[in-house]
């Protein structure tokens, strides 16, 4: 078995080498107190909500939570004190994980909303309220202090979810839909979708994706969508990042940032490398074979890397389906060299919590092990989808999010991810 091991981990160089692809190499510095250069760290994605309930004392009362977690849309327990206790007891340090991107830890409604016979609650994080209060689901300010503390005794950094494109679910029409888009400040209201006088929100109904424009100035689905050249939404988000910032974060992950205007991306970042610098990457989602010269524009211009959808595809292409070959995965490569200024800075991935998962029930685990080495070894910073290592799957939204069952350090996908990421320290 060993002696296998090290052949295909040989194999894995031998073809990375042969199509221009070193193993990542930089200078040692994946310590915390590096907030911007992650080139030598490996991040692990948590949805916050699906790892682990290490308070219950928090968990949300009545129909909003599915103890067992048989009802994906509803919350399930997952909290920050859960991912203190899987930094503390070793699990994510022995895997050689440097920092972990959690579910955006903001303030969201607790409504539930039901569509097509299912109620819905906002366990993702996406339907916020306040941009300067915890979920409660999560926990309080002291816990998400206590849980940035244990990451960085461990020599973890803490990436959050930030989507300020959006507030909640609302209806033009309709004011008792869900919470009405509503948006407070601290706890002090400022708005509501329907009632808006600030004129804080778009109101030119949903995008049909046809432009980038319409996919700025209108609504994602249903989702109440902010006017950021609003002197006032400006402000708040900048007052908002602020707090986060002051709280010790590492980095920031950019929610939908193809569908926000660049000009305020640019200056929203400007605001934050003036302040206290993080790294910072957004996303812009691509399908398979799709190249937008604008996604490349964005990465090179806006101030933040972005997720690198066009190497997590291609990667999906050639080692999971098989749609592809090595001379597919090389032409990749060699473009986005080009395309990207700083392609070194770009995350890459496998998988995530908006597309299946890349195992596949019943499948050979071997293709996510070449996957995971492919990508661990390559140009980029690697971010691995929580459960990728208990070769956890699920072909969509809720089922690729389910909750985290299994913690065992003996897969071999877990010492996989152990034995190479210390190798992009070297």
């Amino acid at each position: 078995m060993k002696t296998r091991k090290r052949f295909f981990l040989s194999l894995v160089s031998l073809v990375m080498l042969a199509f221009g692809v070193s193993p990542a190499r930089a200078t040692s510095d994946t310590g915390v107190a590096n907030k911007q250069n992650f080139n030598t760290d490996v991040i692990y994605q948590i949805v916050t909500d699906r790892l682990l309930d290490g308070n219950a004392a928090n968990n949300p009362a009545g129909a909003s939570f599915s103890a067992d977690c048989s009802q994906r849309k509803l919350y399930c327990g997952g909290d920050w004190k859960g991912i203190q206790n899987k930094i503390e007891d070793g699990y994510l340090t022995g895997m050689g994980i440097t920092a972990i991107w959690i579910s955006q830890p903001v303030e969201n409604i607790t409504a539930l909303i039901n569509y097509s016979g299912v109620d819905n609650t906002a366990y993702h994080g996406y339907w916020a309220r306040d941009f300067k209060k915890t979920n409660a689901a999560f926990g309080s300010f002291t816990d998400f202090t206590n849980l940035i503390a244990a990451a960085h005794l461990k020599n973890i950094k803490v990436i959050i979810d930030f989507a300020p494109n959006h507030t909640s679910p609302a209806s033009q029409t309709d004011a008792t839909f869900a919470e009405n888009g509503k948006l407070y400040d601290n706890g002090t209201y400022l708005s509501s979708y329907t009632t808006d006088p600030g004129v804080f929100f778009h109101h030119n109904g949903g995008t049909d994706f046809s432009t980038l424009e319409n996919g700025i100035y209108k609504n994602l689905f249903d989702l109440a969508d902010l006017d950021h050249n609003n002197a006032t939404v400006d402000t708040y988000f900048k007052s908002a990042i602020k707090t986060w910032l002051d709280l010790g974060i590492d980095g920031i992950r950019w929610d939908a940032v193809k569908h926000m205007p660049f000009g305020w991306q640019k200056n929203m970042m400007a605001y934050v490398n003036g302040y206290k610098p993080v790294f910072s990457f957004g996303e812009w989602f691509l399908s398979p074979n799709e190249v937008d010269p604008a996604n490349h524009y964005f990465a090179n211009k806006s101030g933040m890397s972005l997720l690198d959808f066009e190497f997590a595809q291609k990667v999906r292409q050639v080692f999971k389906d098989g749609s592809d070959d090595m001379t597919g995965l090389n032409t990749m490569i060699t473009d986005t060299a080009s395309q990207y200024a700083q392609v070194n800075d770009q995350v890459t991935f496998i998988d995530n919590h908006d597309m299946a998962r890349f195992q596949v029930a019943g499948a050979n685990n071997r293709k996510l092990e070449q996957a995971l080495a492919f990508t661990l070894l390559s140009r980029g910073v690697p971010a691995i989808y929580y459960g990728t290592e208990q070769y956890m799957t699920g072909t969509g939204d809720p089922d690729n999010r389910a909750r985290m069952t299994s913690f065992s350090t003996a897969t071999t996908a877990y010492k996989l991810i152990s034995k190479l990421a210390p190798l992009r320290k070297a």
